[in-house]
């Protein structure tokens, strides 16, 4: 080989090898965004957990605190991300989510979204008639971040639009 060949050689190695190292911005961003706020599936799949624990019990009084028998009282359909304020290592996001009510016998209903119902929607469950149609809940969600995840802490009624 001539000393031109081993010099290109070596150049197009050199060059290759400091390419190479080069980091790529897309993916840091893409990382320090994460870290900034929950991702949007993240949230959604925090909603759709708090609605589905929304349970209707039974309502006999020889089963007052059974929990065995409880069964989901809302369906999930959509959720809708309407504002998100993040600062540090907390957010707080608000949000719409739109449940139907599954028909089947009467109970109590409690847990999850068992406070946003209207006491109509309440006699109604409870008389064993489901209110019908997709039903909108307004949400704020507060967050907090523990180490790299985010934690929802708190579900609260949102200030409807």
């Amino acid at each position: 080989m001539n000393a031109r060949w081993v010099a290109l050689l070596l150049l197009a190695s050199f060059m290759a090898a400091s390419c190479s190292e080069k980091p790529e911005p897309k993916r840091e961003s893409k990382g320090e965004e994460n870290e900034s706020k929950p991702r949007e599936d993240e949230i959604a799949e925090d909603c759709v957990a708090f609605v589905r624990s929304t349970k209707v019990l039974p309502s006999t009084p020889e089963c007052a605190g059974c929990t065995g028998d409880s069964r989901e009282a809302l369906a999930f359909r959509q959720i809708k991300v309407d504002r998100m304020s993040c600062a540090g290592a907390a957010c707080e996001i608000t949000v719409t989510l739109r449940a139907a009510f599954h028909a089947g016998p009467s109970g109590t209903i409690a847990g999850g979204l068992a406070g946003w119902l209207s006491p109509e929607q309440r006699q109604a469950f409870l008389s064993g008639h489901a209110p019908e149609g997709e039903q909108l809940y307004p949400v704020k969600i507060t967050y907090r971040r523990n180490g790299e995840e985010w934690r929802p802490v708190e579900f609260d009624r949102a200030d409807p639009k």
